[in-house]
């Protein structure tokens, strides 16, 4: 049977570690979801539930979808694709955008070679 309560504390401690890695502190997370950081602080010390809401923009924020902050794994990719997506999410955006021009340069490199 579904249990409500393991599942909500399971996302809880995979919110933490996703903050964690990420570097991204309360205060932050507060910021960029623009709820407060007592909200947040009260979210993390599991002391209030989420809304539906509330956690697609902390996903947003994050840059994961909810089905990784719930622990779950893309099954839509292949595995060098998926471990790569896996990493990209857990770079701050200032990297994420590195990477993707240099994706973009690496792609008009590629359609350069066929002409």
């Amino acid at each position: 049977m579904y249990d409500a309560d393991r599942e909500y504390h399971s996302m809880l401690k995979r919110l933490k570690e996703i903050c964690r890695q990420k570097r991204v502190s309360q205060y932050a997370l507060a910021k960029a979801t623009g709820m407060s950081t007592s909200s947040i602080s009260s979210l993390m010390k599991g002391e209030s539930r989420p809304y539906i809401y509330t956690v697609l923009l902390i996903c947003d924020a994050l840059g994961i979808s909810v089905q990784e902050l719930f622990g779950g794994e893309r099954t839509d990719g292949d595995p060098d694709e998926e471990a790569l997506l896996r990493l990209y999410r857990l770079l701050p955006k200032e990297k994420r955008e590195q990477l993707q021009r240099y994706a973009d340069m690496l792609y008009q490199y590629r359609e350069e070679r066929r002409n």
